[in-house]
């Protein structure tokens, strides 16, 4: 009867985490999409190029943040 019990509260730790990662996807979404025209027209001015390539290096880590921050420890 624990062994049920068990698998239960595993389950809702899993939907939990699932829960969290999508609800922290949405903002991340929106700043890339936000982020779109920028990257689209900065790469074509020598001085801001550095800049567009931030602006990916961020969008990566926080994807990456999140992504890492959902797995279980």
């Amino acid at each position: 009867m624990a062994g049920v019990w068990m698998s239960v509260a595993a389950g809702g730790r899993w939907a939990g985490r699932v829960l969290v990662v999508a609800l922290a996807l949405v903002p991340v979404v929106i700043v890339t999409l936000a982020s779109v025209p920028a990257l689209a027209v900065l790469p074509f001015s020598r001085r801001r190029a550095a800049q567009a390539a931030g602006i990916v290096r961020q969008l990566g880590g926080w994807t990456r943040s999140l992504l890492l921050g959902s797995r279980e420890r």
